[in-house]
């Protein structure tokens, strides 16, 4: 038989406490709050006896993946923009050379053809100019120019200044001349004056 010791005691009634009862009278007999209990991990998988046991990693929470699942696809995401936008550069910077080559092209074409077009010019103004002179120079022009105008009138002036000049050097020379040709006709006269007296010498001898 069971002992009296170990029979299971008879439940008893607490006695009835007031209403209003003084808190500070009652603050020292509350009982302390029990401690909470940590949490205790989930058992590892495997024999419990073992100490040794091959720890395996914790499982991650359910709301961990989604979100890391999330940052994944936006990280690819924002690689293949990044791709598209070098790609796109890369285009962008080829066509732009390829427009700078034509339009460096078509800069030295036009300036061979302005070079071309002012030699034609010139050689136009050339060409003018030098039938022109043909025209003039077949053609007698009926009013001088002032130049020959002033060219005739000084050999004019110097003609005239000269002649007066001229004239007593012909003056000279033709009184030169005269002398020369009446010096020996008066020779003459006087040898023929001289044989009259000799005859008449030879006579009054006689």
């Amino acid at each position: 038989m069971d002992s009296p010791a170990a029979a299971t005691p008879t439940p008893r009634r607490k006695p009835l406490q007031p209403r209003n009862f003084d808190l500070a009278t009652t603050a020292g007999n509350h009982p302390k709050p029990k401690p909470i209990a940590h949490r205790i991990p989930p058992p590892i998988r495997g024999s419990p006896g073992k100490e040794n046991c091959p720890v395996l990693p914790t499982e991650p929470e359910p709301e961990a993946r989604p979100r890391e699942a999330s940052l994944a696809e936006e990280l690819a995401a924002v690689r293949q923009r990044r791709e598209r936008l070098r790609a796109d550069r890369e285009k962008t910077e080829e066509v732009l050379r390829e427009r700078d080559a034509v339009m460096q092209r078509w800069a030295v074409e036009l300036e061979k053809r302005a070079e071309e077009q002012r030699n034609l010019e010139l050689e136009l103004r050339l060409l003018i100019k030098l039938q022109d002179l043909m025209s003039c120079s077949m053609i007698p022009s009926p009013v001088r120019s002032l130049r020959e105008q002033e060219q005739q009138h000084s050999t004019v002036v110097q003609s005239q200044m000269t002649s007066p000049v001229r004239s007593l050097r012909e003056k000279e020379r033709q009184k030169s001349m005269e002398a020369q040709l009446q010096a020996p006709q008066s020779e003459e006269q006087n040898s023929e004056a001289d044989k009259p007296s000799a005859t008449q010498e030879n006579e009054t001898e006689k």
